[in-house]
Parts: C-alpha cells; structure tokens; sequence
C-alpha cells in the first residue's frame, strides 16, 4: 500500500490527521521540520501517541533567506505564512521522495489561518511547491478538490471531513471520540506571530551576515533580554537560570559570554564574531551585570567566565570610569530593548 508523509507540528490538529489515517490502515511516516528559532513542539510526543515513526529535520539557512524576502509578504508580525509553507511543502517533496511515499498529509483547516489556509492561500501554496494533488487535508478534505490518495483509492473520502473556520469544538469532540490520551494544544506555536518577537526578527534579517550561517543566532533570539546599540553592539542578558542555560548552550558558535563567579548576577552574551575580549566588550558585560544583577554585584573588578568558541576561560572585569559609569543604570539600558 502507498505510503504518506505526515507533516507533524506536534499539535492537535496534525494529529488528528495522522491518527485518522492510520485507523484506514495507512502507513505513514512523520516529519517534524523544526524552526531555527526553536519553538516549542510536542512531535515526539504525538507521534508516539498516534504510533508513526518520526524524523526531525531542520527548515534550515534557505528559511532564513525567504524570511528576509518573503514573496508573498508578512502576516501582522514577521510570518511569513504562505512562503514558509511553500518552503516546509518542498522539503516534504524531498522527503517523500527518501522514504518512497506518493502524497503529503497535514494538518490544515480551511479558513482557520488568515494568512496560509484560505482556498486561494492553499491553492497557491499546492502549485509554487509542485505538490498540485498530492497534499492530503483529512479535516477539510471534503471541501477541497480530490487529491492523488483519493483518486486511487489508497484513502477513503467518506472518511474524511469538511471542516472550516477557526473553532476548534470538532477536534476536541474528535480527539475524544478516537481515544487520544494526550491533547497538545490546538494553536500553533510559531514565535513568528508574537508581535512582541517582531522586533528582534526584524534586526536578525537587516544584518548582512556575509556568507555566515544565520541559524545559531536564530537559536537565541527567544531567550533573554536583547539589546541593541547605536554602535551596533547586539547584547543578551538572561532573565532567570532557564533563560542562562539556553543561552550557554547556543552562544559559542555566536559570541561570547560572561558568566559571574563567586556572586549572583545574569549571563550576559554578547554577539560577536571575535573571540578577545576588546576594552567596549568589558565594559557592556560590566554595565550589565550591574544593571541587571539585582543589587547582587560587588563593586570593583568582576571574576567572571569567559565562555566562546575557544572554549571557557577565567577573566577579570575592571572597574568602569566614571564617564562609563552610566553603563550600570537600568535607565541606559531600557530604551535600547529590543522586545
């Protein structure tokens, strides 16, 4: 029997698409792309609970470019619904043709996205792809032309549904009915959306990176607080010891970091590509860690860590001058906050 890919978010209602065909027998095999800027997923979760093998593949650095230059332009943020489809339906058509299946299955409801599922929208998304015909919608099927599983035979229409609008009322009623014991959440969890991300996308796609790649600082954006000067100076300070894992964890291959030893006080990162430690460097990681450290930073120089690509390496801060001094305030900081 010909198989399908599944195109997995890790939400209720690309679950449900799954879960339906596999109750007609269909094999299928998931693919969960993941978001340069790392938004949360329950894919793994899913696909174990509707029982389909799974692989995780990034968007990758071409994401990034329609980002910047979206053909088909922005929805109220900086998403770019149609072309980011467009782009996750091609990487499916590559895909089906690894694992040797005939036709894409996702999760969409016709006129539940403003931007990305509406008739023309998905029309429009099917052709730029190449998957005319070949890109199965179980919950609004009845409402869309055939495609090439209906026509041979491999899926039932009669099984399938005509679902539109942006209630979710008939997943939960169907998610229940069909047995599902974990319910993720019905809405997508693309930071692209948040307007308050917006800022940070729009300074991530105006910088000419020259040739580098883009996704390891992508991978920090929804961490921490961004700051951004009119030197330049792109500077990241963690909010809480979450926020300071994470950016440990993606900051070598961007930047550097300065993590307090022997007081309390937040990472601070600083995105660069040099791994010394120049004199403006030393004094923002100093003005920050005082304006952000909760009264918890001793005076004088700072014993801190320096985390980068070269590894980690101990370092002292000095003290600044007085004419530096304002680095400290939480007022020099506020107004350069990228939200």
């Amino acid at each position: 029997m010909t198989k399908g890919v599944l195109l997995l978010s890790g939400g209720l209602d690309s679950s449900l698409a799954g879960l339906i065909l596999r109750r007609m027998g269909i094999p299928l095999v998931a693919l969960h792309l993941e978001s340069p800027f790392g938004c949360d997923s329950m894919a793994e979760t899913m696909a174990r609970e509707i029982d389909v093998p799974l692989v995780v593949r990034p968007k990758g650095e071409a994401f990034l470019d329609l980002l910047a230059r979206p053909k088909y332009g922005y929805g109220s943020a900086m998403n770019p619904c149609i072309d980011c489809r467009i782009h996750m339906f091609a990487l499916g058509k590559a895909f089906m043709e690894e694992v040797g299946a005939s036709f894409l299955v996702t999760g969409e409801v016709v006129g539940q996205r403003p931007m990305s599922q509406k008739k023309r929208a998905i029309e429009a998304i099917d052709a730029d792809s190449g998957m005319e015909g070949r890109v199965l919608r179980p919950l609004s099927a009845k409402l869309l032309p055939e495609t090439y599983p209906e026509k041979e035979g491999i899926v039932d229409r009669n099984r399938l549904f005509g679902w539109a609008g942006r209630s979710r009322k008939p997943q939960l009623a169907l998610a229940r009915r069909l047995g599902l014991s974990i319910l993720p959440s019905p809405a997508g969890g693309c930071l692209l959306t948040d307007s308050h991300f917006k800022e940070r996308v729009g300074d991530f796609v105006a910088i000419d990176w020259e040739g580098k790649s883009r996704a390891p600082v992508a991978s920090l954006l929804r961490y921490g607080r961004h700051f951004r000067f009119d030197e330049g100076e792109w500077v990241i300070v963690g909010r809480d010891q979450s926020d300071n894992r994470h950016l440990e964890n993606h900051i070598r291959s961007s930047g550097v970091a300065f993590r307090p030893d022997g007081f309390d006080g937040p990472l601070v990162c600083i995105l660069t590509s040099e791994t010394e430690i120049s004199s403006r460097m030393g004094e923002l990681a100093t003005g920050a860690l005082h304006a952000f450290g909760g009264g918890k930073v001793p005076s004088g120089p700072l014993t801190v860590t320096v985390l980068s690509a070269s590894g980690e390496r101990p370092f002292t801060l000095p003290p600044l001058t007085p004419d530096r001094s304002h680095l400290m305030t939480r007022d020099t900081w506020l107004p350069l906050w990228r939200r």
